[in-house]
């Protein structure tokens, strides 16, 4: 592949993986991630780990299983680069495994990264501003990466991290949109409630609600189901039977 070729097919990939609806349903931005910096040269495997509330997963590894394998570690052991970046927001370069230091911080993980055959791993981190969404880890050779190689992974990964916020967010948004609808239909469910129930029993709208409020209580029933019930039960039987009968 030319320079510029090179070049042309950075620039999509870069809007690509930031498209925010996740491009191709055959797979997702994470897994293209995995995908793209997979064809950097020096690359020997990969895998990225997507930071959760509760705990990172894995959610995408690519080349071979045990890529996938030394990611899986590094969440149930709870060590690794990519767990350093995912928590840091900052990206490891060209880290030789066999260093004494890599070993002392991350003994089990150096250990099966050897095992396996990688001598060095970068950790670029996924990310937008101050959010911190995940991982890439490359697997590869000591020296084997330069300079440029990591820049265009962790531009990749920033990339991703963009698509990803904005999905976030506009799942938030969603959410709290359905909440709202939520609350405004059991709001004017309660309110009708209250009309129905200050008519029936000849009470005002106020004494009507602590009434709807006094029984759900009482009973440890939602309010809501309360002013339902009001609504499409009976008149003239039950807790709120009309004043003078039943």
């Amino acid at each position: 592949m030319s320079p510029a070729d090179r070049e042309e097919h950075l620039i999509a990939a870069l809007l690509e993986l930031a498209d925010p609806a996740g491009g191709r349903e055959a797979a997702g931005p994470v897994e293209r991630l995995a995908a793209y910096c997979l064809g950097l040269p020096g690359v020997q495997a990969g895998g990225v780990l997507l930071a959760d509330e509760r705990e990172p997963q894995v959610m995408a590894a690519a080349r071979d299983d045990a890529a996938e394998d030394l990611e899986r570690v590094q969440v149930e052991l709870d060590e690794g680069p990519c767990r350093d970046a995912c928590r840091t927001g900052v990206g490891l370069t060209d880290v030789p495994l066999r260093h004494p230091d890599a070993r002392a911080r991350w003994p089990h993980f150096t250990a099966h990264a050897l095992e396996k055959g990688y001598s060095a791993t970068t950790a670029l981190p996924v990310r937008y501003r101050d959010r911190r969404l995940g991982a890439v880890n490359l697997f590869h050779q000591h020296g084997a990466l330069s300079r440029r190689e990591v820049t265009v992974g962790q531009a990749l990964a920033d990339a991703v991290g963009i698509g990803l916020a904005y999905r976030q967010d506009l799942h938030g948004l969603r959410d709290r949109t359905g909440q709202l609808q939520t609350a405004l239909v059991s709001r004017v469910l309660i309110e009708q409630a209250k009309g129905v129930l200050a008519e029936r029993l000849g009470r005002t709208p106020d004494e009507a609600f602590a009434l709807m409020r006094r029984y759900a209580r009482a009973h440890q029933t939602k309010l809501t189901e309360v002013a339902r019930r009001i609504i499409t039960g009976p008149a003239d039987s039950g807790p709120f039977a009309r004043a003078g009968r039943g």
